[in-house]
């Protein structure tokens, strides 16, 4: 018999869960009550938060995602998944039972399949994962050690991409922290990358209410690379304790001479070391032995390639089916 109660987020008091995301290391900014508000005020999204509670009513673990709704209508029922953004963080085996457990029966009828995004190793708890349907898959990331002092992260980057940074210096790009008032022009060039690319960009309502929810000790912040007063180049971060995470990042095609992308790594590093993070999380960087392009272009910027990987779990293979067949079209339709 079950020893944990499992109870919802508005069954719970927001110090508390504050208080365990605060202090527990394996707890992101993607277990904050920030980031299930977010999801929460913006439409096509419905977030979920679950804590497993002892007797005394202490947390021993917690499981925070959200449902995403890519399109409208009927198709709908097609296109909602769910993705937990970081690994569910529990004390024991039978806290993260208890907690997928009540998940799953959460989750019946509302998505076609999860997914997991580990953001430490599960390796431990990898057969609680299993023993409930979960399948893992080898999925990469780079971290970057902020705390390491500013030369050893400029030796670490690769050669040609110290000599590119060099050049956009020399050509009067600049990057700085940018204000909400950017935010149109920030997305502007987020969705030409993306439409370049042929993959969806979540709304700018996302975008709109991460800055408004975001405060001095967690939230949203932009970084842009200006040439004289336009803005050219763009990184978009969530940043929680000493980590920060790149969540999107891209350029305006025209400006690829002037090389924005790669002086805005480099300058959110050091600007990020400078108000004391110390890790840079890249956000992810495709499968191994699978030829990813972005795994390429972060490498060159030092850090330590991770393999974290990714739980899955199909609710409705039918349905995935046909969803993923739908993504195909998309793409096509897009060229």
């Amino acid at each position: 018999m079950s020893k944990h109660k499992v109870i919802n987020a508005s069954q719970i008091t927001r110090e508390k869960w504050w208080g365990f995301t605060d202090n527990n290391e394996n707890c992101n900014i993607f277990t904050t009550p920030y980031i299930y508000d977010v999801w929460n005020a913006t439409p096509g999204y419905k977030s979920f938060a679950f804590f497993a509670i002892d007797e005394n009513q202490e947390i021993h673990g917690i499981l925070t995602g959200h449902l995403e709704t890519v399109s409208k209508g009927l198709l709908s029922n097609l296109s909602t998944r769910a993705v937990l953004m970081q690994s569910p963080v529990a004390f024991n085996d039978d806290s993260l039972s208890d907690l997928l457990t009540h998940y799953l029966h959460f989750m019946k009828g509302k998505a076609v399949y999860t997914e997991i995004r580990n953001n430490y190793d599960t390796l431990i708890q990898r057969n609680v994962y299993e023993n409930l349907g979960f399948k893992f898959e080898d999925h990469l990331n780079i971290i970057v050690d902020l705390s390491q002092t500013e030369d050893i992260l400029w030796q670490q980057i690769h050669t040609k991409r110290r000599n590119e940074i060099r050049k956009a210096e020399k050509n009067g790009v600049k990057v700085k922290r940018l204000s909400y008032e950017y935010l149109v022009k920030s997305y502007s060039i987020l969705k030409e990358v993306y439409e370049r690319a042929k993959l969806p960009l979540p709304s700018i309502l996302v975008f709109e209410n991460a800055l408004k929810k975001s405060s001095k000790n967690v939230g949203m912040v932009m970084y842009g690379a200006c040439l004289d007063d336009e803005l050219i180049g763009i990184m978009v971060t969530l940043q929680y304790k000493k980590i920060v995470y790149d969540l999107y990042a891209g350029s305006k095609s025209k400006y690829y001479d002037m090389n924005p992308n790669d002086i805005i790594p480099w300058e959110v590093f050091r600007q990020c070391k400078n108000v004391g993070k110390t890790i840079f999380d890249f956000g992810g960087a495709g499968k191994p032995d699978v030829p990813y392009g972005v795994r390429d272009y972060k490498m060159k910027f030092g850090g330590k390639l991770v393999n974290y990987g990714r739980y899955n779990l199909v609710h409705n293979p039918i349905k995935m089916k046909l969803a993923e067949t739908g993504f195909k079209i998309y793409q096509k339709v897009r060229l």
